[in-house]
């Protein structure tokens, strides 16, 4: 089997692990470490009323909650009555549900002080909690939250260490499996694994909100590397049924089956989408799992039964993306493509579906959410990897009616400009990445701008201008590795042909 893990992610990881304090927030692409916004809205409803889980042996491991939230009876804060009521109010469900609208919360608010919401786009889940930014911003002052937040360092620090190696591993395996170079495949997109200490235990609860991905984890009985690679695996996968959802569309016949299996998640009934993402992962664990060839077949059928429909049809067909040396995401509509609906119609029929499964410490990620742009940008990214140019060329320009946001603008400018390299259009090439180099989209796409500007002008024949242009490339930080290598090779290519001139 051919595996390509992606050593810049690993460093990246290894680089956040290795600090002596964990992260307050998420500020790179992928990072492992706390959330101070969480801490805050954790500790306030702790206070408030908050008290699952608390009678768990876990909680001793680290003994924080229980030391926080000694520490808040001991003061005197004034909004606390307002507080209380609110959290009263806005208790929902059973408790899972009621701490994840205030993850949710934690996860779209802005920071201390104001914990600000947006003012549009919120999750359905927080617009109710609308009324907790100005009381959080309150209960953080009078209660001095800032200072118990750095007092809290320590815990967190040795929580992070003891789970580092598991998510280190497990994001590496799923890495390599995708092939799926840092930076690429997912520009603009940051994955975040959070860990809280002032939760129930045996939480993991996973967010998707436009390009940011999120895991909060609190300490578990249970190892989780299973729910993290899979949710890795979502990030990864989560555009690809926007860039191909034509042909996912053409497999929807087999859905029917999914709907009669009791066990079933209705997110996954009411989003074929969401379905296809999921059984291919499940595919990816059946390949991945350590084990004989009847493990892995049992994971399978398993996965089957539960109403994973289209998981036995990604397994079979996994062994050929293995041979192969594409990423995942090239690789995608080949493999849904190569799905054989009559041949999988017959072996539904064949499938007992179970009645109810265990009980999951994660719940069912929400389905990925996309304003319009966004989309007409995925879509045409999957149209233009399909070489459908025309169909491609549109989309991007549609991105201009659709936002005036200039980073969106620059991505489509760079997908116009690699449609004018294929067709051929040189000096239209050369226009649209120079407009994406001045938008300046994000590190990855400005360094690529550059370094096309780079090797345009070298097919002009003007090494000095191209030289200028891979340096330029060389000394964007965030940059891919991909990026930086055809620059260094454009860099050396230019002073080559600009001695030849001298």
């Amino acid at each position: 089997m051919t595996r390509r893990p992606a050593l810049t992610l690993l460093s990246l990881l290894l680089t956040v692990l290795a600090l002596s304090a964990p992260a307050q927030t998420g500020g790179g692409e992928n990072e492992f470490g706390v959330n101070a916004t969480l801490f805050y809205t954790l500790a306030a409803i702790n206070d408030a009323g908050y008290d699952a889980g608390l009678d768990s042996p876990l909680n001793a491991r680290f003994q924080v909650r229980n030391q926080i939230r000694a520490e808040l009876q001991k003061k005197n804060i004034p909004c606390l009555p307002e507080l209380k009521e609110f959290y009263r109010a806005h208790k929902t469900g059973n408790d899972t549900a009621n701490l994840s609208q205030y993850i949710s919360f934690a996860l779209v608010a802005g920071g201390a002080p104001a914990f600000a919401l947006p003012d549009t786009g919120v999750p359905p889940d927080v617009e109710p909690l609308r009324g907790f930014s100005s009381l959080l911003a309150r209960f953080y002052k009078e209660a001095n939250l800032g200072d118990l937040w750095k007092r809290s360092q320590p815990a967190y620090t040795a929580a992070i260490s003891e789970y580092q190696d598991a998510v280190i591993n497990t994001l590496f395996e799923a890495n390599g499996y995708a092939r799926n170079p840092s930076g690429n495949g997912t520009l603009g997109r940051r994955f975040q694994i959070y860990i809280d200490l002032l939760a129930a235990p045996d939480q993991v609860q996973v967010r998707s909100y436009r390009n940011d991905y999120y895991i909060v984890i609190t300490p578990t009985n249970a190892p989780v590397v299973d729910e993290i690679r899979d949710a890795y695996l979502s990030y990864l996968l989560d555009p690809l049924t926007f860039r191909y959802s034509a042909l996912i569309q053409q497999k929807k016949v087999l859905d029917k089956y999914a709907q009669e299996a009791p066990a079933l998640p209705l997110e996954y009934k009411d989003n074929f989408s969401l379905l296809v993402t999921k059984s291919l992962i499940k595919a990816i664990d059946s390949r991945l799992i350590h084990g004989n060839a009847e493990k892995k077949s049992a994971f399978v059928n398993e996965a089957m039964r539960e109403g994973f429909v289209l998981t036995a049809a990604f397994a079979n067909l996994l062994p050929l993306y293995e041979k192969q040396d594409e990423a995942l995401r090239i690789y995608y509509p080949d493999l849904i493509n190569a799905i054989d609906v009559r041949k999988e119609q017959k072996r539904l029929k064949e499938v007992e579906f179970v009645q109810s499964i265990p009980a999951r410490v994660v719940a069912p990620p929400a389905a990925m959410q996309l304003n319009p742009a966004e989309e007409s940008l995925e879509t045409a990214e999957g149209l233009y990897e399909q070489h459908d140019f025309d169909n491609a060329q549109k989309l991007f320009r549609k991105v201009f009616e659709q936002t005036t946001d200039k980073a969106m603008q620059g991505r489509a400018y760079y997908g116009l400009a690699r449609i004018a390299v294929q067709q051929n259009k040189k000096d239209e090439a050369l226009d649209l990445f120079q407009r994406t180099a001045d938008a300046d989209p994000n590190p990855v796409i400005t360094a690529w701008s550059h370094v096309y500007l780079g090797r345009l002008a070298l097919a002009a024949g003007d090494p000095g201008k191209a030289n200028n242009q891979f340096k330029l490339a060389l000394a964007i930080p965030g940059a891919s590795e991909k990026a930086h290598e055809a620059a260094q090779r454009g860099l050396q290519s230019s002073s080559s042909q600009g001695d030849k001139e001298q």
